[in-house]
């Protein structure tokens, strides 16, 4: 796109934010800087209506952004204010690293969303993913049943009653504990379930029915219910664009459902870093077509991922708002990275 096209767009996409209202040439031609007149930059607005960046609301009035407009200012346009960047840092570090436990983290920094950008801050928490079985015990609970105590590499500890074979003894028992650990320690759940199997087709123990139980475990671990903090909803409900009722009850049924949040989570997770902006029609939420979520990941110990951002109205001042969800997803990591 022309460099001046692309100044005028944002130029028009600015002063949007700033007003809500629909801008018009002589409010570009004022604020510019550019040596065009009125007329010239109503021509340019009409072409950059014709590629879809901007629309008409109403027939003479000036021009607010689609969209795509603002998908394009966001990737293209827009620029991080260093001194502002260095504000928010300060202003983030400042409130978060006093935090004593990762959950009092997670819960202010969902706060300092709030407050920093006047919008609903979240913060997804997920559970411990389970990368490798650490250690197998066989607890007896009774003649016929065991108690299988797994502990993941990550420390956490997940619970499994399974099959105690006939007349197998406390000696016994032992003995077949150190040969599942033999086998099983150190194992993802995917070389673990091979390894079962392969043990299940010899059964040089004679334990089938607790070899197929542990193997169901590796199928289906014991799952715990993902977690999500949100501050600043009431903030929300004074913002005109949701003035809208089906919007407002879209936002409450949003927060208190969570699966339309987690489909964003999901995909901002695939990513390595980075802030994701999802804009009105982008992100799918339903009769919430004047929202905008903004997302960025952090990483917890080892190698956990969760998700925090915010979300607010379609009209945000993205400038500002990225470089806070982008610090304090970076300080959330640091600081989760020193507690261990």
């Amino acid at each position: 796109m022309k460099e001046r096209y692309e100044q005028i767009l944002g130029d028009v996409v600015r002063a949007y934010l700033d007003t809500g209202q629909p801008v018009g040439s002589r409010t570009v031609a004022e604020q510019s800087g550019l040596d065009l007149s009125p007329a010239s930059i109503r021509n340019v607005m009409a072409d950059l209506e014709k590629h879809g960046l901007l629309c008409s609301p109403h027939t003479s009035a000036g021009r607010v952004p689609t969209d795509t407009g603002l998908r394009y200012f966001v990737d293209t346009l827009m620029v991080m204010d260093a001194d502002m960047q260095q504000a928010m840092e300060e202003a983030v570090s400042g409130h978060l690293n006093h935090a004593e436990g990762q959950q009092r983290l997670l819960k202010r920094a969902t706060d300092e969303l709030a407050n920093l950008t006047h919008f609903a801050g979240l913060v997804w928490v997920h559970e411990q993913t389970i990368h490798q079985i650490h250690k197998l015990e066989l607890v007896p609970v009774s003649s016929e049943r065991l108690l299988a105590v797994i502990i993941t590499d990550s420390g956490e500890v997940q619970n499994r009653l399974i099959h105690r074979p006939e007349k197998i003894g406390e000696a016994e028992l032992r003995r077949i504990s150190i040969r599942l650990n033999d086998l099983l320690c150190d194992c993802n759940l995917t070389e673990a379930r091979r390894r079962l199997r392969h043990e299940m087709e010899s059964d040089r123990m004679h334990i089938g029915r607790l070899l197929e139980d542990l193997k169901r475990w590796t199928e289906d671990p014991t799952k715990r219910q993902d977690d999500m903090f949100v501050s600043g909803q009431r903030q929300l409900l004074e913002i005109p664009e949701f003035g809208v009722i089906d919007t407002v009850r879209s936002l409450l049924a949003t927060f208190e459902e969570k699966e339309q949040l987690l489909h964003l989570v999901e995909q901002v997770e695939r990513e390595e870093r980075g802030v994701k902006v999802f804009i009105g029609s982008e992100h799918a939420l339903v009769d919430m077509e004047q929202v905008s979520v903004v997302l960025s990941r952090y990483e917890g110990p080892m190698n956990a991922v969760g998700t925090l951002g915010v979300i607010g109205p379609k009209r945000m001042h993205y400038e500002r708002i990225v470089p806070i969800v982008d610090c304090t997803a970076k300080w959330v990591s640091r600081i989760l990275g020193d507690m261990n």
